[in-house]
């Protein structure tokens, strides 16, 4: 639904696998800077250009501005994430406003987008609250609690929204059950990178207090599998994670048409998440918690044909 990275965690479209990071430069020229606006276009047009068509449970016409929010959010990401380059981040912003709110129109990408958001009437800060995520990711490598839950409300939430937007919905009070949903697909996704987060990025996105609590020390998330504390973190943070879940179910009964199916797909998979986070007893390090192709294919099927919620592990319906 609404992760940070849409790569990995997505909108209220199923998320696509996350591609590998594609090279900056494509001849043998020197590649340029990574703060060169260059860099960061040539992402911006492989992600336009090569986008994972979304989900078919949604319209036709919602898709295709997905799929410039999905390319513009792609982009952002890989510039922090796999770039790690605040400059570069900058600039992408700087041009993206350009765009927005000068009428530029030499960049497809910021062009096309800059459409979707006159058509649709969308919120510009919903756009600038995701690039203030990305950029603090350049910065930031550890929370305590309510910073973790300020970074989810500008990472996550803001796709949950843009989505409900694009199917004529600006209730607030959907925007908070979707707000709830999103912030948990976030976490629920960094509890399944608890490793490689902490490995690649060098960051851990789980509360200093509650990684005390449980005794996790540092080399505990470098190891190949999980501690007791690490696996009394992880249980502790899917049962939150399940109960936020159920609270936020309500949203798909309150939705109408394809949108309908599609979050149930959505939050099937979590649920399904949750499961295999409790068959491999919440060893995130060393067990398998990502969903097989099957799997991801069976939480589809069920969001067609069961209108109930699904049983999330640890937290009940």
């Amino acid at each position: 639904m609404c992760s940070r990275n849409p790569a990995r965690a997505g909108t209220l479209s199923r998320t696509p696998p996350t591609p590998a990071a594609p090279a900056l430069a494509t001849t043998t020229a020197p590649a340029p800077a990574l703060h060169d606006p260059r860099s960061y276009l040539r992402l911006a047009g492989r992600h336009y250009e090569n986008f994972p068509v979304g989900s078919w449970l949604l319209p036709r016409a919602a898709r295709v501005h997905l799929h410039r929010i999905y390319a513009f959010a792609r982009t952002a990401d890989d510039l922090a994430d796999e770039l790690r380059d605040a400059a570069a981040l900058a600039a992408f912003r700087a041009d993206f406003l350009r765009h927005v709110d000068g009428g530029a129109t030499d960049v497809p990408l910021f062009a096309d987008l800059a459409v979707t958001i006159r058509e649709q009437r969308l919120e510009r800060a919903l756009f600038t609250d995701l690039l203030d995520a990305f950029a603090q990711d350049c910065v930031q490598t550890s929370y305590d609690d309510a910073e973790l839950r300020d970074y989810c409300r500008r990472s996550a939430d803001p796709v949950g929204r843009l989505v409900l937007r694009l199917h004529g919905y600006r209730d607030p009070a959907l925007d908070a059950l979707s707000d709830r949903i999103c912030t948990a697909l976030q976490l629920l996704n960094h509890l399944q990178d608890l490793g490689s987060d902490r490995r690649e990025r060098g960051r851990v996105y789980f509360p200093r207090a509650d990684l005390q609590r449980f005794g996790v020390a540092d080399a505990d998330l470098l190891a190949a599998t999980a501690s007791p504390g690490v696996k009394a973190l992880v249980a502790h943070w899917a049962a939150r994670l399940a109960a936020d879940f159920a609270a936020g179910w309500p949203l798909v009964d309150a939705v109408r048409g394809r949108l309908r199916w599609e979050l149930r797909a959505i939050v099937r998979g979590a649920a399904a998440v949750l499961a295999r986070l409790r068959a491999v007893d919440h060893d995130v390090l060393g067990g398998r918690v990502h969903l097989t192709k099957g799997e991801r294919l069976r939480t589809v099927l069920g969001g067609l044909v069961c209108a109930s919620a699904p049983e999330f592990a640890g937290g009940g319906r």
